[in-house]
């Protein structure tokens, strides 16, 4: 409903499945061999993988290339399997509680899973991230009475897919699985200490797990390889914000303090059960130890605080099937009602609709997007211009972050010209991970505003373009674009070759980056710089 009802452009992370999901048709359409080999490069190299697109194809195949039908296709695909999973946890849940009321038991858990902002932001903003719940579900399942006192070939078989799969579908699902093993292995050696089966038990964990591991890292280890090589902490250090205690934070802001609220009495009711108290405790510390391990190097995002959904959830189910285990059908009733609207209050709040929401920590402090732009025919006219001045080989170079607007927003805005993916250049102002735009360069057109942000790769952009530097003595004015709340977008044209003068600008412009990552901006410029010297000697 909130796919249908918006009227938007996605951008950034939010468009990046459905061009994947394009490529992915686009490779087998061109060539059978030539699609497989793009899949698996993807399957094993990439951080952003294809294997939910896999999925999503089945439906998609048959509907328009819309980004719209697209996202109804990930929900059908991606979301009602995940249910399914999760209402086999809440129904393991509710076994430890005689007495639950399915009528009441089975719809709330339904009513958290579906009106929930955290899954809500990434499924309406064209992330299908939640799909790797399915699988951290499944494994949940498949452990929760496993003790290791004898191998299970066709339990072990299905783990061990489970946990291929959610490697495959996000890279920091590995967080989770390594915290979640590492638990349950420690969990599973105690009882067998206690049980005096100690050998037998360790030794049914090496059979399984060392060739497991295996048969996981050799086919992924350009994956594994990239994650243990590349600095995470230095790389996405623009996106952090806090160690481990300022997460936990704001998580807590995230969730809200009543949902919060509910997690604190299911893990309460959960470790007072005896039949529940050891998987609880595995699931709780894991969620801690994946935490722990993430903001090492990144904060929690809207769509990577899935993580620590299994604990969230679990938690949750347990306080609810307490609430439906109530002797009192009355008190019972009420409780399962005060759930329900907090639910929908929960969600009805992150909507925003202006003049009708709570600013308070009792809900979430997500938001969700209910946006219906009307400036589509204002941005239309920068497509078209880009449409009408650039042949195929020609590029414009948009640099814009703010307002609702970036490159991203402009190169999908129109799904009937798929090729202004390919004739739009854009980067955000993420110094650690997009360096310096060789773009500006490159392009035959560059657009800027007169933001000046100052730390920002786009703020000093539009500083070289928009003031009197030795940039501006290489570019022509050629028209400009009015958009929404007050913004100009300044067309200009590239009129000659970036010479030393220019790069040293640049060079001075980025120095503050340059101390840190020289790689990503005078290394960049002095290597641009050469291989332009060599193409026009001829050599």
């Amino acid at each position: 409903g909130l796919v249908l009802y918006r009227r938007t452009v996605y951008s950034e992370d939010g468009i990046n499945y459905f061009a994947k999901q394009s490529l992915l048709f686009s490779s087998f359409s061109t060539n059978g061999f030539y699609g497989v080999h793009v899949l698996a490069e993807s399957l094993i190299t990439a951080d952003y993988k294809m294997f939910m697109n896999l999925f999503i194809s089945i439906p998609y195949l048959f509907l328009p290339r819309t980004v719209e039908c697209f996202m109804i296709c990930y929900a059908l695909t991606c979301f009602v399997p995940m249910w399914f999973a999760l209402l086999a946890v809440a129904k393991r849940a509710a076994e430890a509680f005689p007495g639950v009321r399915p009528a009441l038991y089975y719809p709330l858990c339904m009513a958290v899973m579906v009106l929930w902002p955290m899954f809500l932001w990434p499924a309406t903003h064209g992330m299908p991230d939640a799909f790797g719940l399915t699988f951290a579900a499944v494994i949940l399942l498949l452990t929760a009475d496993y003790r290791f006192d004898r191998l299970e070939p066709r339990r072990l078989v299905c783990l061990f897919a489970a946990t291929f799969a959610l490697v495959l579908t996000r890279r920091w699902y590995m967080f989770w699985i390594l915290a979640y093993y590492l638990c349950y292995a420690a969990a599973v050696l105690i009882g067998a200490a206690r049980r005096k089966a100690f050998g037998r038990v360790l030794g049914n964990l090496l059979k399984f797990g060392i060739p497991a591991v295996l048969c996981v890292v050799l086919p992924l280890l350009p994956t594994f390889v990239t994650a243990l090589t590349t600095d995470y902490a230095d790389i996405y250090g623009a996106f952090y914000g806090g160690g481990f205690g300022g997460n936990a934070l704001a998580q807590l802001w995230r969730q809200g303090l009543i949902f919060a609220a509910l997690c604190l009495a299911g893990l309460v009711l959960a470790l007072a059960k005896p039949g529940l108290r050891g998987r609880m405790a595995v699931t709780a510390l894991s969620c801690v130890g994946a935490m722990v391990l993430f903001t090492r190097t990144q904060s929690l995002g809207d769509h990577q605080s899935l993580i620590l959904a299994p604990f969230y959830l679990t938690a949750v189910f347990c306080a609810l099937a307490g609430i439906c285990a109530l002797q009192r059908r009355t008190l019972a009733r009420t409780g399962a009602g005060l759930a329900a609207v907090f639910f929908v209050a929960n969600f009805a709040n992150a909507l925003r609709v202006p003049g009708y929401y709570l600013s308070t920590p009792l809900f979430s402090d997500e938001s969700l997007d209910i946006t219906r732009r009307t400036d589509l025919d204002a941005m239309r006219a920068v497509t078209d211009f880009v449409l009408e001045n650039c042949p195929d080989g020609e590029t414009v170079y948009i640099n814009i972050d703010s307002d609702g607007y970036s490159g991203t927003t402009f190169a999908y805005s129109d799904p009937a010209h798929p090729e202004l993916q390919n004739k739009i250049l854009w980067e955000s102002s993420v110094p650690s991970t997009h360096g310096f735009p060789t773009g500006i360069w490159t392009s035959r057109y560059v657009m800027v505003t007169d933001k000046f942000d100052t730390g920002t790769l786009v703020g000093y952009i539009n500083q070289a373009l928009r003031t009197d530097t030795p940039a501006v003595g290489h570019y022509a004015y050629v028209t400009e674009f009015s958009l929404a709340n007050g913004v100009t977008l300044y067309c200009y044209q590239r009129t000659s070759p970036p010479d030393s003068a220019e790069a040293d600008y640049f060079k001075q412009l980025f120095a503050e980056f340059d101390a840190r990552w020289p790689e990503l901006y005078s290394q960049r410029i002095d290597s641009f710089l050469s291989e332009q010297a060599a193409a026009g000697s001829g050599t």
